[in-house]
Order: structure tokens, then sequence, then C-alpha cells
């Protein structure tokens, strides 16, 4: 089989065909041309597109969903569209089922040997990637097998929970206190105290983003947190990528209401096996009514019902996740420089930089008599 690559710099290149065939390719929503090709939209004035078509003849084999962004010191950098501020989980190359390995390779060989000179690239960084992940550690071998040294690093965990057959058996689950803690949540949906809605068109959507996002900044600074709002184009791409889910079945848009007044809403996204928990807002001053832990329960309970096998919290290590029974998906971080001379240099200068942030985050110092003592000791 031969297969050739192909350069995809401008996301009108991609004809509705392509868009479709990407989404057959996708293995979960996140690797989605509605949240993907969203996520480019916005942010194609700090990002520039690089995605890499491969083709067997006119079929379409893998994509490998990739943009630029020029940086100080390790240069031109591939990495992942939806990456960044977006902090998209669950991200990899797309490929056909039983072609993975010769897409990856193909893939490699671009990057090593074709890439052109408007496309030149200096770093590659995957952030967000799932452990073990079958093309990634292809394009990874590829790449090794042709000279490229690669650095494959613990990226920061996911965590999931994985899904019984009933709500009562995850009941179970928790601890006693715990147990308590979602009756209470549960009854305050089913006494009516809370309503939940689920958004269903775009009419509902366009009702209630605002609330969203005002009740997401208002948790954040009353929790002290950055607000992920306020970089700019996050809210177009987000907005979009809502619209074009909801159009596909995939957005679960769901808002709490305490006397037709919004005091929780959450941002998931859900396929035919799990419910990815992206993002949510809730009223600092509902806080009596426990409107997050209601949606939250309210949520779970759905996914239950519906079959699926996971309810996914996604990135990051936040100790709540725990006490709802989520367990560790490890993650990886691929790295690797262009054997170009200019860009080994950067390569160069970026390891010895690490390397001196690493020693610098120890808090040693060193004390009289040689010994070293940490400094938050």
């Amino acid at each position: 089989m031969t297969l050739r690559t192909e350069l995809v710099r401008n996301h009108g290149e991609l004809s509705d065909a392509c868009k479709a065939r990407w989404n057959e390719l996708a293995s979960n929503p996140f690797q989605r041309w509605e949240w993907l090709g969203s996520w480019m939209e916005a942010f194609e004035t700090q990002y520039s597109m690089a995605a890499l078509k491969v083709l067997d003849g006119d079929r379409i084999r893998g994509f490998a969903p990739l943009c630029i962004d020029q940086r100080l010191t390790s240069g031109r950098t591939l990495m992942f569209m939806g990456a960044g501020k977006a902090c998209t989980d669950h991200l990899s190359i797309l490929t056909e089922d039983g072609h993975a390995t010769e897409v990856c390779e193909a893939i490699a060989d671009w990057l090593i040997d074709e890439a052109p000179n408007n496309c030149a690239w200096d770093h590659l960084e995957l952030i967000g990637v799932d452990l073990h992940d079958l093309a990634v550690d292809l394009l990874v071998t590829a790449l090794e097998k042709r000279g490229i040294r690669t650095d494959v690093s613990d990226g920061l965990g996911c965590y999931a929970i994985n899904l019984p057959s009933t709500w009562d058996d995850y009941v179970k689950m928790r601890s006693k206190s715990g147990r308590r803690e979602i009756r209470q949540s549960a009854r305050n949906i089913d006494d009516g105290l809370i309503q939940v809605k689920t958004i269903e068109s775009a009419d509902e959507l366009n009702r209630y983003w605002g609330d969203f996002v005002d009740l997401h900044q208002r948790r954040r600074t009353d929790s002290g947190t950055d607000n992920c709002f306020e970089h700019p184009h996050f809210e177009s791409f987000l907005r979009t990528a809502a619209t074009r889910l909801l159009d596909a079945g995939l957005l679960r848009f769901i808002v709490a209401l305490a006397e037709d007044q919004p005091v929780g809403v959450q941002f998931s996204v859900a396929d035919h096996s799990a419910w990815h928990f992206y993002q949510s807002g809730m009223d600092p001053e509902a806080s009596s009514l426990r409107p997050g832990l209601s949606v939250f329960c309210h949520t779970i309970r759905e996914s239950i019902e519906a079959g699926l096998s996971q309810f996914d919290m996604m990135r990051g290590d936040e100790p709540y996740k725990l006490r709802w029974r989520a367990t560790l998906r490890p993650t990886q971080e691929v790295r690797a420089f262009s054997p170009r001379l200019a860009s080994q240099v950067r390569g160069g200068v970026v390891k010895a930089g690490s390397a001196l942030k690493q020693f610098l985050s120890l808090g040693q110092a060193w004390v009289p008599g040689g010994s070293v003592s940490n400094s938050n000791c």
C-alpha cells in the first residue's frame, strides 16, 4: 500500500465529505470536527492550521489534527488542535481500523522529509493523550525508527467513574457520608426544590448560554481560581462547538433552576459509551441548595439509565473526583525536535531550561556544612 500525505493549511480546504470522514475516524466526541474545527476557527489568529490528510488513492485512511504555535524558545511547535486553554483530552491521530501503522509511518515520513518550508517545524508537542494510545504510540515508534529522539512523559491524569448497571449500585459505592450527601442532593430534584432542564434546541441554548458563562465566572471568582472565559476567543470556540454538538446529538447541556432562575449549569458531551463532563457553573448564593451536587447526581444517574459505561471527569487531580469514586486514567505527553540543526539547538536550550526549572522547584538550598535542606520543611 502506497499512501500519500497532504497538508491542510485552512479549515476552508476541507469539504463536507472530508469533515464527515474525519468524524467517522474519530473515536470520541473531542476528536470530532464539531469540536476541533470550532477550536481552529476561533483560534486561527493564534495558531496556524497544519492538519495532515493521509490517502490511499482517493480514500482517506487518516488525519493528523495538527496546528502550529510560534513560541519564543521552542520555535514553530506542532501541537494537536484543541490543546492550549481548551485543555482537550483524549486527543490522537485519527486512523482507519487496521491501517494505523501505515498511517503513522506516512505521517512520520512527512514530518521528517516532506514538510514544505512554509510549514517547517522545530518542536512536536502532543498533550492530552491517553496512556498507551495506539496511534500516538505508533507515531513515536515511527519517529524513533527514523532517528528522531522522542521524550514521552507522564501527563496530568484524567479521572472517570466506571458506572455500575443501576443507580442503587452506584450509591453503594460511596462512603456512608457520601451516600447521605448524594441522597440529599438527588432529593432536592425529586422534591422539586431544583428543576433540571436538558437543552434540546438552538433557541434554548441561546436562552441559557449567558447564564452558563455568568455562573461559571461567579463560581470561579468565588473560589479564587482562573476563569477560562477571560481568555480571548475561548467563548467563541465553545459557543460554536456547543451549537454543532447539539446538532450532532452529542451535547448534554444541563440547567438547574430554582424558582425559575438558573442556579447551576453543566456542559457535557456524551456518545454511545461515556458521558464526558467538561465544564460547569454555579451560583454561590444558592449553595444551600447544592445545585452543583444535585446536577452531578442527576447526570450520573442519567448516564447509568442510558446504559453508558463511564462517567468521564476528565483532566485534573481535584480531590472531589475521588469522593465520587472516579479512578485515575493516566495520560502521556510526547515531545520531539526536528532533525534540522537550528531545531536541535532550540531543543538543547529548552531541555537545559527545563532541567534548571526542575531543580529550582525542589526548593533546595545549600546550607553550612555541605548539607542540603528543603526550604519547605
